[in-house]
């Protein structure tokens, strides 16, 4: 029995270890803009707790992600893009579930904002 437990631990130790870097790749989905569907790539490198990488479909494509990271099952960034003429910060922050990441982002200041689903591409 303690060696089952034990063996368990190890398992589910070394799972944790590896799952940040698991989120490396390219993740789809789409979100509404005025009742329009806008879809989205976004192309992670996950290192450590850290995340870097671009996001495609955006007004300015591909976007830079800036200051990204990972802390337990939640992911955070932020990018600059232009519209219409006016740059806008745009924070995100996701949970991360399966192959799924669930972000709620939008202007830093709070005056527009979004869901995202996003499912890793296959």
């Amino acid at each position: 029995m303690k060696r089952a437990f034990t063996v368990t631990a190890l398992f589910l130790f070394l799972a944790a270890l590896a799952w940040p870097a698991s989120l490396s790749g390219d993740w789809k989905g789409a979100f509404d803009f005025d009742g329009n569907s806008v879809p989205v790539v976004l192309h992670l490198a996950v290192k450590d707790a850290g995340v870097t990488g671009t996001i495609d479909g955006l007004p300015s494509s591909p976007t830079d992600i800036k200051e990204g990271k990972i802390d337990g099952d939640t992911i955070t960034f932020w990018v600059a893009t232009d519209y219409q003429g006016t740059t806008y910060k745009l924070v995100f922050k996701g949970k991360v579930t399966d192959d799924e990441i669930h972000f709620q982002f939008g202007t830093e200041d709070g005056s527009w904002g979004a869901d995202l689903v996003v499912k890793r591409a296959s």
